[in-house]
Protein backbone atom coordinates (compact mmCIF):
# COMPACT_ATOMS: atom_id res chain seq x y z
CA UNK A 1 0.00 0.00 0.00
CA UNK A 2 1.27 3.41 -0.48
CA UNK A 3 -0.66 6.45 -0.12
CA UNK A 4 0.35 10.23 -0.12
CA UNK A 5 -1.37 13.84 -0.30
CA UNK A 6 1.65 15.34 -0.82
CA UNK A 7 3.15 15.50 -4.76
CA UNK A 8 6.40 15.93 -3.90
CA UNK A 9 6.77 13.26 -1.01
CA UNK A 10 4.97 10.96 -3.83
CA UNK A 11 7.78 10.92 -6.26
CA UNK A 12 10.76 11.15 -4.19
CA UNK A 13 9.70 7.80 -2.92
CA UNK A 14 8.91 7.17 -6.25
CA UNK A 15 10.82 4.07 -6.50
CA UNK A 16 9.56 2.13 -3.72
CA UNK A 17 6.04 1.94 -5.51
CA UNK A 18 6.78 -1.00 -7.57
CA UNK A 19 4.73 -2.27 -10.06
CA UNK A 20 1.39 -0.99 -8.27
CA UNK A 21 -1.05 0.56 -10.17
CA UNK A 22 -1.06 4.32 -9.86
CA UNK A 23 -3.73 6.08 -9.15
CA UNK A 24 -4.20 9.79 -9.12
CA UNK A 25 -7.61 11.48 -6.68
CA UNK A 26 -8.53 14.77 -7.02
CA UNK A 27 -11.80 16.76 -5.63
CA UNK A 28 -13.67 17.33 -2.38
CA UNK A 29 -14.03 15.89 0.81
CA UNK A 30 -15.62 12.53 -0.30
CA UNK A 31 -12.06 11.99 -1.49
CA UNK A 32 -10.44 14.34 1.80
CA UNK A 33 -12.87 14.57 4.59
CA UNK A 34 -10.06 14.56 7.32
CA UNK A 35 -11.29 12.48 9.93
CA UNK A 36 -12.83 10.23 8.35
CA UNK A 37 -11.23 7.29 5.89
CA UNK A 38 -12.75 8.77 2.84
CA UNK A 39 -12.80 6.33 -0.38
CA UNK A 40 -9.29 6.63 -1.56
CA UNK A 41 -8.27 5.85 1.91
CA UNK A 42 -10.68 2.92 1.68
CA UNK A 43 -9.16 1.93 -1.65
CA UNK A 44 -5.86 1.80 -0.62
CA UNK A 45 -6.90 -0.86 2.44
CA UNK A 46 -8.43 -2.79 0.04
CA UNK A 47 -6.17 -2.67 -3.10
CA UNK A 48 -2.99 -2.95 -3.83
CA UNK A 49 -2.41 0.92 -5.00
CA UNK A 50 -0.16 3.74 -5.21
CA UNK A 51 -2.07 6.80 -4.34
CA UNK A 52 -1.63 10.37 -4.96
CA UNK A 53 -4.79 12.49 -3.48
CA UNK A 54 -4.86 16.01 -4.11
CA UNK A 55 -8.50 16.68 -2.78
CA UNK A 56 -9.48 19.84 -0.75
CA UNK A 57 -12.35 19.86 1.30
CA UNK A 58 -14.89 22.40 -0.01
CA UNK A 59 -13.11 22.24 -3.74
CA UNK A 60 -15.61 23.28 -7.12
CA UNK A 61 -15.43 22.26 -9.83
CA UNK A 62 -14.57 25.71 -10.99
CA UNK A 63 -11.49 25.39 -8.35
CA UNK A 64 -10.42 21.93 -10.67
CA UNK A 65 -10.15 23.38 -13.61
CA UNK A 66 -8.69 27.21 -13.05
CA UNK A 67 -5.71 28.25 -11.30
CA UNK A 68 -3.02 26.87 -8.76
CA UNK A 69 -5.21 23.92 -8.63
CA UNK A 70 -5.83 23.24 -12.41
CA UNK A 71 -1.82 24.07 -13.31
CA UNK A 72 -1.21 21.33 -10.61
CA UNK A 73 -3.15 18.89 -12.06
CA UNK A 74 -1.69 20.48 -15.58
CA UNK A 75 1.63 19.43 -14.29
CA UNK A 76 0.63 15.99 -13.22
CA UNK A 77 -0.74 14.83 -16.34
CA UNK A 78 0.51 16.54 -19.21
CA UNK A 79 3.99 14.94 -19.26
CA UNK A 80 5.50 12.33 -17.62
CA UNK A 81 7.61 12.31 -14.71
CA UNK A 82 10.29 9.71 -13.80
CA UNK A 83 8.39 8.10 -16.82
CA UNK A 84 5.62 7.46 -15.16
CA UNK A 85 1.83 7.39 -16.83
CA UNK A 86 -1.19 7.19 -14.44
CA UNK A 87 -3.60 4.05 -14.59
CA UNK A 88 -6.44 6.25 -13.97
CA UNK A 89 -7.48 9.70 -12.96
CA UNK A 90 -10.13 9.37 -10.47
CA UNK A 91 -11.92 12.77 -9.80
CA UNK A 92 -14.45 14.10 -6.62
CA UNK A 93 -16.07 16.60 -8.14
CA UNK A 94 -19.61 18.48 -8.57
CA UNK A 95 -21.01 17.49 -5.15
CA UNK A 96 -20.71 21.19 -3.59
CA UNK A 97 -22.06 22.59 -7.27
CA UNK A 98 -24.96 20.51 -7.13
CA UNK A 99 -25.84 19.75 -3.53
CA UNK A 100 -23.62 22.40 -1.65
CA UNK A 101 -24.31 25.87 -0.56
CA UNK A 102 -24.72 26.52 -4.13
CA UNK A 103 -28.17 24.46 -3.87
CA UNK A 104 -29.66 28.16 -2.79
CA UNK A 105 -29.33 29.40 -5.83
CA UNK A 106 -31.57 26.60 -7.54
CA UNK A 107 -34.36 26.70 -5.05
CA UNK A 108 -37.78 28.12 -5.18
CA UNK A 109 -40.86 28.52 -3.27
CA UNK A 110 -43.38 27.11 -5.21
CA UNK A 111 -46.92 29.31 -5.53
CA UNK A 112 -48.75 26.28 -3.97
CA UNK A 113 -47.86 23.16 -2.10
CA UNK A 114 -46.26 20.10 -4.81
CA UNK A 115 -44.96 17.39 -4.18
CA UNK A 116 -43.06 17.53 -7.61
CA UNK A 117 -39.44 18.58 -7.37
CA UNK A 118 -39.41 20.33 -10.43
CA UNK A 119 -41.65 22.74 -8.38
CA UNK A 120 -39.09 23.29 -5.90
CA UNK A 121 -36.66 24.00 -8.77
CA UNK A 122 -35.43 27.31 -10.60
CA UNK A 123 -34.33 25.47 -14.50
CA UNK A 124 -32.89 28.96 -15.30
CA UNK A 125 -30.27 28.79 -12.80
CA UNK A 126 -30.23 25.22 -12.89
CA UNK A 127 -29.53 24.88 -16.53
CA UNK A 128 -26.93 27.18 -17.28
CA UNK A 129 -25.13 26.26 -13.65
CA UNK A 130 -25.76 22.12 -14.78
CA UNK A 131 -23.92 23.27 -18.65
CA UNK A 132 -20.77 25.12 -16.60
CA UNK A 133 -20.31 21.85 -14.68
CA UNK A 134 -20.23 20.00 -17.75
CA UNK A 135 -18.22 22.40 -19.74
CA UNK A 136 -15.18 22.35 -16.61
CA UNK A 137 -15.72 18.35 -16.99
CA UNK A 138 -14.68 18.33 -20.09
CA UNK A 139 -11.87 20.72 -19.59
CA UNK A 140 -10.65 18.02 -17.35
CA UNK A 141 -10.97 15.50 -20.31
CA UNK A 142 -9.24 17.37 -22.93
CA UNK A 143 -6.23 18.05 -20.66
CA UNK A 144 -6.24 14.15 -20.33
CA UNK A 145 -6.74 13.71 -24.23
CA UNK A 146 -4.16 16.20 -25.04
CA UNK A 147 -1.56 15.17 -22.81
CA UNK A 148 1.62 12.72 -24.55
CA UNK A 149 1.84 10.96 -20.89
CA UNK A 150 -2.04 9.79 -20.00
CA UNK A 151 -3.98 10.32 -23.49
CA UNK A 152 -5.06 6.48 -22.79
CA UNK A 153 -6.09 6.64 -18.69
CA UNK A 154 -9.37 6.49 -17.62
CA UNK A 155 -11.26 9.06 -15.79
CA UNK A 156 -13.86 8.13 -13.06
CA UNK A 157 -16.10 10.12 -11.56
CA UNK A 158 -18.74 9.22 -8.89
CA UNK A 159 -22.54 10.61 -8.24
CA UNK A 160 -22.44 11.15 -4.66
CA UNK A 161 -25.75 9.36 -2.99
CA UNK A 162 -29.30 10.15 -2.27
CA UNK A 163 -29.05 11.96 1.26
CA UNK A 164 -31.46 13.42 3.23
CA UNK A 165 -31.34 17.42 4.09
CA UNK A 166 -31.21 17.60 7.84
CA UNK A 167 -29.97 19.74 10.40
CA UNK A 168 -26.50 17.40 10.93
CA UNK A 169 -23.09 19.18 10.84
CA UNK A 170 -20.09 17.59 10.95
CA UNK A 171 -18.20 18.30 14.38
CA UNK A 172 -14.05 18.63 13.89
CA UNK A 173 -12.89 17.52 17.44
CA UNK A 174 -15.11 19.08 20.28
CA UNK A 175 -14.88 22.84 19.12
CA UNK A 176 -15.30 23.46 15.33
CA UNK A 177 -18.19 22.15 13.23
CA UNK A 178 -19.09 22.91 9.45
CA UNK A 179 -22.57 22.93 7.62
CA UNK A 180 -25.19 21.74 7.86
CA UNK A 181 -24.71 22.81 3.61
CA UNK A 182 -28.43 22.32 2.32
CA UNK A 183 -30.75 21.80 5.02
CA UNK A 184 -30.44 25.92 6.00
CA UNK A 185 -31.07 26.78 2.27
CA UNK A 186 -34.14 24.52 2.11
CA UNK A 187 -36.04 26.01 5.53
CA UNK A 188 -35.38 29.58 3.92
CA UNK A 189 -37.08 28.25 1.04
CA UNK A 190 -40.12 27.51 2.88
CA UNK A 191 -39.65 23.54 2.12
CA UNK A 192 -40.00 22.12 5.24
CA UNK A 193 -41.03 18.38 4.13
CA UNK A 194 -38.45 16.16 4.63
CA UNK A 195 -40.01 13.46 2.09
CA UNK A 196 -39.79 16.58 -0.40
CA UNK A 197 -36.62 17.34 0.52
CA UNK A 198 -35.26 14.55 -0.50
CA UNK A 199 -37.25 13.96 -3.50
CA UNK A 200 -35.41 17.34 -4.61
CA UNK A 201 -32.19 16.22 -3.88
CA UNK A 202 -32.94 13.01 -5.71
CA UNK A 203 -33.63 15.41 -8.75
CA UNK A 204 -30.41 17.35 -8.66
CA UNK A 205 -28.37 14.29 -8.24
CA UNK A 206 -30.38 12.14 -11.34
CA UNK A 207 -29.87 15.83 -13.19
CA UNK A 208 -25.87 15.72 -12.39
CA UNK A 209 -26.03 11.95 -13.67
CA UNK A 210 -27.14 12.80 -16.71
CA UNK A 211 -24.47 15.42 -16.90
CA UNK A 212 -22.06 12.62 -16.41
CA UNK A 213 -23.49 9.60 -18.40
CA UNK A 214 -23.67 12.11 -21.10
CA UNK A 215 -19.83 12.73 -21.31
CA UNK A 216 -19.27 9.29 -20.78
CA UNK A 217 -21.47 8.26 -23.65
CA UNK A 218 -19.67 9.91 -26.14
CA UNK A 219 -17.51 7.63 -28.71
CA UNK A 220 -13.89 7.08 -27.21
CA UNK A 221 -14.75 9.15 -24.12
CA UNK A 222 -12.77 6.68 -21.93
CA UNK A 223 -14.92 8.34 -19.29
CA UNK A 224 -16.71 6.50 -16.45
CA UNK A 225 -19.81 6.95 -14.12
CA UNK A 226 -19.04 5.24 -10.94
CA UNK A 227 -22.91 5.31 -10.43
CA UNK A 228 -22.95 5.94 -6.23
CA UNK A 229 -26.20 7.06 -6.08
CA UNK A 230 -28.10 4.04 -4.42
CA UNK A 231 -25.00 3.20 -2.43
CA UNK A 232 -26.08 4.05 1.25
CA UNK A 233 -29.80 4.09 2.26
CA UNK A 234 -30.55 8.05 3.35
CA UNK A 235 -30.72 9.23 6.63
CA UNK A 236 -34.07 8.81 8.13
CA UNK A 237 -35.24 6.13 5.76
CA UNK A 238 -33.60 3.37 7.11
CA UNK A 239 -33.36 2.37 10.67
CA UNK A 240 -31.85 4.93 13.12
CA UNK A 241 -28.52 2.50 14.14
CA UNK A 242 -27.79 2.31 10.44
CA UNK A 243 -28.02 6.13 9.63
CA UNK A 244 -25.82 7.23 12.63
CA UNK A 245 -23.38 4.08 11.47
CA UNK A 246 -23.28 5.10 7.55
CA UNK A 247 -23.72 9.11 7.85
CA UNK A 248 -21.18 11.03 9.75
CA UNK A 249 -23.17 14.32 8.76
CA UNK A 250 -25.76 15.76 6.39
CA UNK A 251 -23.15 15.03 3.27
CA UNK A 252 -20.51 13.57 4.33
CA UNK A 253 -20.69 9.34 4.93
CA UNK A 254 -18.53 7.48 8.02
CA UNK A 255 -15.85 5.67 7.21
CA UNK A 256 -18.13 2.60 7.41
CA UNK A 257 -20.17 4.22 4.34
CA UNK A 258 -17.15 5.42 2.23
CA UNK A 259 -15.84 1.76 3.11
CA UNK A 260 -18.95 0.38 1.78
CA UNK A 261 -18.91 2.78 -1.60
CA UNK A 262 -15.50 1.90 -2.18
CA UNK A 263 -16.23 -1.84 -1.64
CA UNK A 264 -18.69 -2.15 -3.88
CA UNK A 265 -18.67 0.67 -6.36
CA UNK A 266 -14.87 1.90 -7.16
CA UNK A 267 -13.72 -1.80 -6.30
CA UNK A 268 -15.67 -3.22 -9.16
CA UNK A 269 -15.22 -0.30 -11.54
CA UNK A 270 -11.33 -0.29 -11.19
CA UNK A 271 -11.46 -4.08 -11.79
CA UNK A 272 -13.27 -3.69 -14.73
CA UNK A 273 -11.00 -1.40 -16.54
CA UNK A 274 -8.36 -4.11 -14.92
CA UNK A 275 -6.89 -2.15 -12.00
CA UNK A 276 -6.35 -3.74 -8.85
Amino acid sequence: MAYYSDDKQYFDEFGEHGDKPKLLFEGDSWFSIPDNASIPVQLDSLLDLSILCLADPGDTLEDLTAGRQYKRLESLIRSERYGQTWDAIVLSAGGNDIIGPEIARYLVRPRRASRDPEDYIDNEELNPALDGMRERFETLKQLRDTSTANPDTPILVHTYSYLSPRDAAHRLLVWKTSGPWIYPHMIAAGITDAAVQRAIVRYLLDRFHGVLRDIARARGSNFHVVDTRRALPPAGTSRRKADRSLWGDEIHPTSRGFHRIARNYFVPALKKLGIG
